[in-house]
């Protein structure tokens, strides 16, 4: 006999098949049960950990993300109760050096602390907010004040560099802990927002251009496009760079950089009708489809990595979740009509579920998510903001 959860999956995934169908909230809540029955599972002594090779290594960014999935699926007031709850943040706590990093000092110090904030804001035990003010006060020591293209932006760590995907996690992180969406942190970050876009019309934007190394081409002269998506950095994408008549380059958009564009906007106190907001969604709404993560396509065939579209699939689903519900969006004007989301959304997530409950990105492993732990946090977490949960 199948679980009830699957049962409620393979009904969801043979409904979806007409247009417009979608899952019901107990087909949901059924599917989010399924992630949090493996997730528990997969605890050992009380975290989660990473394999390398033939050993096994507690790993506070995964604890971190499994937390949030976990502990968003319990009542409010039931979190910080939970013995696995309660495992892992202490794990979590315990990981915290000094200076409020969490983890060894090192490449993911942002990830790991943003994570790890963004856990406990959600589990909510006033015992721990002294620890997520020192969280807090180091990921604002990470933010870039000294590069005219990545001000603003945050990196791995405190060395250089600065992109749109550890912005997403660090804003997050801030405004969770309560930083002010007026704060001059969040200040400096809107502008970095605002050259990370393709919005030539943005006020940062405006006679910008970048000297930059392009592998396989060398020092090419990248300029903002005008499409209103996001890439990885200013200048910088992972789906490429496209070259124009005049002979500089634009940085290719694509979706999950561009959702994490919207929702840090929001994030960071600018209004759902700003122009810079709108053109985002814009993109979004033209390049609709969750079957892949948009924007790669071109880049797929140029390098021969036909997987390249489906890069980073979940990471897409958790952060467009989170990004639409912030807009109030109940349906995108695609260009194959008016689309609701929502049920789109949430079919594409129920009909990936496999028959043990978790996730796993079949079609590509890059951004590690050939690894079901990370997939199945990231489905959860989606859902659960789907359900109207956090």
């Amino acid at each position: 006999m199948y679980p009830r959860y699957l049962v409620l999956v393979l009904v969801a995934g043979a409904v979806a098949a007409g247009p417009d169908a979608a899952p019901n909230r107990a087909e949901l809540e059924a599917s989010v049960n399924g992630g949090i029955e493996w997730l528990r599972s997969q605890a050992k002594d009380g975290v989660f950990v990473v394999k390398v090779e033939d050993k096994e290594y507690p790993n506070p960014g995964y604890t971190a993300l499994a937390l949030s999935a976990i502990a968003g699926s319990l009542p409010a007031e039931a979190r910080a109760k939970d013995p696995l709850v309660r495992s892992c943040s202490a794990f979590l706590l315990k990981a915290m050096r000094d200076d409020g990093g969490i983890g060894a000092e090192g490449k993911y110090d942002n990830y790991f602390t943003a994570a790890t904030l963004m856990a406990l804001a959600t589990v909510g035990d006033p015992a721990t907010l002294p620890a997520r003010e020192k969280m807090k006060a180091f990921l604002l020591t990470l933010q870039r004040m000294d590069d005219a293209r990545l001000r603003g932006g945050f990196g791995y760590n405190s060395a250089k560099g600065a992109d749109l995907s550890n912005a997403q996690f660090a804003i997050a992180a801030l405004r969770a802990a309560g930083l002010p969406e007026d704060h001059e942190a969040m200040v400096r970050a809107r502008a970095f927002l605002a050259r990370v876009q393709n919005r030539s019309e943005n006020e940062e934007n405006k006679d910008a251009s970048y000297e930059l190394e392009e592998k396989g081409i060398g020092i090419v002269k990248v300029v903002p496009g005008n499409d209103g998506s996001a890439g990885y950095e200013p200048g910088v994408s992972k789906a490429g760079i496209e070259k124009l008549p005049d002979g500089t380059y634009v940085a290719r958009g694509y979706g999950s950089m561009t959702y994490a564009l919207l929702k840090c906007y929001l994030l960071a106190g600018v209004k759902k009708e700003d122009e810079r907001v709108q053109a985002a969604v814009k993109w979004l709404a033209q390049n609709y489809t969750w079957e892949e993560n948009p924007g790669f396509t071109k880049a797929a065939a140029e390098t021969g990595q036909k997987e390249a579209p489906y890069w980073g699939l979940f990471y897409y689903y958790m952060t467009a979740a989170k990004a639409l519900q912030m807009m109030g969006i109940e349906k995108l004007e695609t260009p194959a009509g008016l689309r609701d989301w929502k049920a789109d959304l949430s079919n594409a997530i129920l009909s990936r579920q496999q028959p043990d409950g978790s996730w796993r990105n079949d079609r590509s492993p890059r951004w590690e998510e050939g690894d079901p732990l990370l997939c199945t946090a990231y489905a959860v977490i989606a859902l659960e903001d789907l359900l109207g949960a956090k």
